[in-house]
């Protein structure tokens, strides 16, 4: 088995042949699923864009490593990169002829929604199709729709809003088509599921969103301590954790915390990460009061420095207006931190399932003020969600995710080739 795997997600080039810069988060990522891929006796082969230097927003991760893709057992196969129609189009016969190269020598293609303005796997997907080989669709952690469909909105001019728009819808029927040809189809959010259950059949499967490493995992002596700290008292320390954009609404967390402080609660907030609109969320925080209450951290290396600042904490908001899983849901529930969630389909059903964190209706500001008040008051309820989400956690790890997703493709795929075969 060569297993291709055709990610938007780039590498960046370096001095040192044969070497790369890659995303810390989606380096463990790749690492998971090549120990999946080897322990059921076959070769992971990546194919990504790469570019000329690695952008951190582009990376998918908090923080850059050098790595040979030798030593970490997987190949690499370099694409063109492209951020614009313009670039596609300059770009699409080479990187055409790159992925063909690739899937020449799988025999088993994975491609998803990633890439801007045309997904990666729509370029790549009618090759594979063409040359035979089993093909395997899959929608990572977001539901890309609603985020497309809001970035098309947002265009002022008439006819470029057009025109995304039209991507965006022969887009959603590429997709409905993909899922009907594909040998399997992987989802990491149930909105996935709902959006196209008309298509959704036997051969397609859903799978928990996570990157919990067993080395993440609090330790019993370490959840006993956390929560002696929470029942001690004291300011309730939120955190939150992410890419500082409109769409993962941190200025609600920072409105609905002086709600809070107002009604009587003792808040404190911990920003972490960077992005185009931090310095929005700075300025609203100075006009909120809360100057000396809401800390901006900056962008921390993912690994164990970010885990212990967010262990400082005591509880983590998550609040993505789309439907998109933030990895921070599992990371917050392996480190003992319950959650407070916008609503959202795709983590709506592992929050009450696991009873590790509050829902709280998505965009409804008073809503997430009144969370907050409840989790100061009542910090039994917070130690026990810490010890929900652990349990949770413990069971779905990455390890554990990608041994059950190369689980399906040996019992689906493979067996099914050897039947054939034998025929």
């Amino acid at each position: 088995m060569k297993y291709l795997l055709v990610n938007h997600v780039p590498f960046g080039r370096t001095a040192a042949a044969g070497a790369y810069q890659v995303g810390d988060m989606w380096l463990e990522d790749l690492r998971a699923e090549g120990r999946a891929i080897r322990a059921a006796g076959g070769q992971l082969i990546v194919a990504t864009p790469c570019m000329d230097q690695l952008e951190q927003k582009a990376s998918g991760s908090f923080h850059h490593v050098t790595i040979r893709p030798q030593d970490e057992g997987f190949e690499y196969i370099p694409l063109p990169f492209f951020i614009s129609m313009a670039q596609f189009l300059r770009a699409r016969r080479s990187l055409r002829a790159a992925l063909k190269q690739a899937v020449e020598r799988s025999t088993i293609v994975q491609a998803d929604t990633g890439g801007h303005p045309v997904a990666l796997g729509q370029v790549v997907w009618p090759l594979a199709g063409a040359m035979g080989k089993r093909r395997i669709w899959a929608f990572d952690g977001a539901d890309p729709f609603p985020r497309l469909e809001l970035y098309a909105s947002e265009d002022r001019n008439p006819v470029r809003r057009f025109a995304k728009n039209w991507l965006v819808n022969n887009f959603r029927t590429f997709c409905r088509s993909a899922i009907q040809e594909a040998d399997l189809v992987f989802s990491h959010n149930r909105a996935v599921v709902e959006r196209f259950k008309d298509v959704w059949s036997d051969h397609c499967y859903l799978f928990d969103r996570t990157f919990v490493t067993t080395e993440m995992l609090l330790m019993p002596d370490e959840a006993a301590a956390r929560k002696s700290a929470l029942l001690a008292g004291g300011p309730l320390r939120l955190v939150a954790v992410g890419r500082q954009i409109k769409i993962k609404a941190t200025d609600h967390v920072l409105q609905a915390m002086a709600i809070a402080r107002r009604a009587g609660a003792d808040l404190e907030l911990d920003v972490l990460g960077d992005g185009e609109d931090l310095p929005a969320f700075k300025s609203l925080a100075q006009q909120l009061g809360l100057t000396d209450k809401a800390h901006f951290l900056g962008t921390i290396p993912y690994g164990r420095q970010l885990y212990d600042v967010m262990k400082r904490s005591h509880v983590l908001a998550i609040t993505n207006l789309t439907a998109e899983i933030s990895r921070n849901v599992m990371l917050g529930m392996a480190l003992g931190l319950p959650l407070i969630i916008y609503r959202n389909a795709g983590t709506d059903g592992v929050i009450e399932e696991s009873g590790a964190g509050t829902l709280v209706p998505c965009g409804d500001v008073d809503a997430l003020a009144a969370a907050f008040i409840g989790a100061a008051k009542d910090r039994q309820l917070l130690a026990r969600q810490i010890d929900l989400g652990l349990a949770t956690a413990k069971l779905k790890t990455l390890d554990a995710c990608h041994e059950q997703r190369i689980s399906v493709v040996c019992s689906r795929l493979l067996q099914s080739q050897k039947v054939t075969q034998a025929s």
